[in-house]
């Protein structure tokens, strides 16, 4: 699943492709993907794309004559942007066609296909982008936003980071990495924390994305991509590995059926009732 690094570098790459180009038509090749209803984005004359931001897990555009775009990849999508002389595939579930001649589309190789769009008015003050948390990268996400968050909550840190209605755009893989940077347990219960506990947890929030943001940029430089880096993670994906800072090999649960690798030595990590080691080793 793309998230809050991802978007950001695919925001990067596509603005200067896209941003000032005209739509002149648009193909949704799956009933299911739009949420609200809407078929095209193009009235008599087209649209010009004026904004491309990401918020959260979303990539969001907004067009000249007051439309809006909002997509979630999930699990499996991702984004082409090229010549129209390319034939779609079966598995492009959205295509805009612009004035210089390329494509962007919107495509899904795996099953079930999970992405889903929304488009029309407003939609940066509507669901689902009202419904996020804060933006982990901007000001507003300071030291007393990440306290409130975590005041009181019997919750394990890793759902804590994960939920978008508290921090928008971190998924299991960057909670992960905060977490190891912080040198905090993914299963510590939040409420538990010390104020320098917490102001830790805020410093790495902000590294471990920014981190992982320039990271991806100097992998793909200004091309697309379909699948997720990950090859610079020090702990996600990286179960038996020995841990960058202590040499403990890296450890993998599942928890409620999220996949979690963590440190036992640096993390001090005790697993809860309910944990499947073995499934998790199978994986």
């Amino acid at each position: 699943m793309l998230e809050l690094p991802d978007l950001e570098v695919v925001k990067d790459i596509l603005t200067p492709r896209i941003v000032g180009r005209t739509v002149r038509g648009v193909e949704v090749n799956r009933a299911d993907l739009l949420q609200t209803g809407e078929s095209s984005l193009v009235p008599p004359g087209g649209q010009e794309v004026g904004v491309v931001a990401s918020r959260g897990m979303y990539l969001f555009m907004s067009f000249g004559a007051g439309s809006e775009l909002v997509l979630h990849p999930m699990r499996w999508a991702w984004l082409w942007h090229g010549p129209l002389g390319y034939v779609p595939s079966t598995a492009t579930d959205l295509r805009l066609t612009f004035d210089d001649g390329t494509d962007l589309r919107l495509i899904e190789r795996r099953s079930p296909r999970l992405a889903r769009a929304w488009v029309g008015p407003g939609l940066a003050s509507s669901s689902p982008l009202k419904d996020l948390g804060v933006d982990p990268l901007a000001p507003e996400f300071t030291v007393a936003s990440l306290e409130r968050a975590v005041h009181g909550r019997r919750r394990i840190l890793k759902h804590v980071l994960t939920d978008q209605t508290s921090i928008a755009g971190i998924g299991s893989v960057y909670a992960d990495e905060i977490l190891f940077r912080a040198k905090l347990s993914p299963v510590r219960f939040a409420h538990t924390l010390t104020s320098d506990e917490i102001h830790r947890l805020w410093h790495e929030v902000g590294g471990a994305l920014r981190w992982a943001i320039s990271e991806i940029r100097a992998r793909v430089g200004n091309e697309l991509f379909d699948r997720e880096v990950r090859d610079f993670l020090h702990v996600h994906g990286k179960r038996d590995a020995p841990c960058p800072d202590c040499g403990t090999s890296v450890a993998e649960f599942l928890h409620d059926g999220e996949q979690t690798n963590y440190c036992p030595q640096c993390q001090e990590t005790v697993l809860p009732t309910g944990t499947d080691r073995g499934k998790a080793a199978r994986r």
